[in-house]
């Protein structure tokens, strides 16, 4: 998996969510979100090599649906860059990978928290669980091979504003 699919799994599971449990109100996402990479475990065989940085910015947390706009760096720049808009608990929307169109399932899994399925062209499907660990922590765990057994990645993201 490349950088760019990665960057798009952390975007993605922002979005994404399990059965709504009768939650509407916002997830607490709102704002400006950068990886701590050392609080984050890589599975580089599967995805590549870390980014240097990545910054999620949530533009949308109505408790209806979720909008953001993720950048990631790597040593010669500009890695990846996604938008998407998606409603919780709807049916399944477009989301804009650098030049890649894909489909996310966005299901809520509590009060302040997601999973998320998203699929390409091809049919490959990918996991990610999302959700606040506090006000200021989100973390993400992904499931990036489609294998039972522990996340591929587990990834930490901190609130910059």
């Amino acid at each position: 998996m490349t950088r760019t699919a990665l960057s798009f799994l952390i975007a993605a599971g922002l979005l994404a969510a399990t059965p709504a449990l009768a939650q509407s109100g916002p997830l607490g996402a709102a704002g400006r979100w950068t990886i701590d990479l050392k609080a984050s475990s890589f599975n580089e065989a599967l995805t590549g090599p870390a980014p240097l940085a990545a910054e999620v910015d949530v533009t949308k947390d109505d408790g209806q649906s979720l909008a953001w706009t993720l950048i990631e760096e790597d040593a010669e720049g500009l890695a990846a860059i996604q938008f998407a808009d998606a409603p919780l608990d709807g049916a399944p929307t477009k989301a804009v990978v650098n030049t890649q169109i894909v489909m996310i399932s966005v299901r809520r899994d509590g009060p302040h928290g997601v999973t998320a399925v998203t699929s390409n062209k091809t049919g490959r499907k990918q996991t990610m669980k999302v959700w606040l660990a506090d006000p200021d922590t989100l973390k993400v765990e992904q499931d990036v091979d489609g294998q039972p057994g522990p996340p591929d990645q587990s990834l930490t993201f901190k609130r910059v504003k």
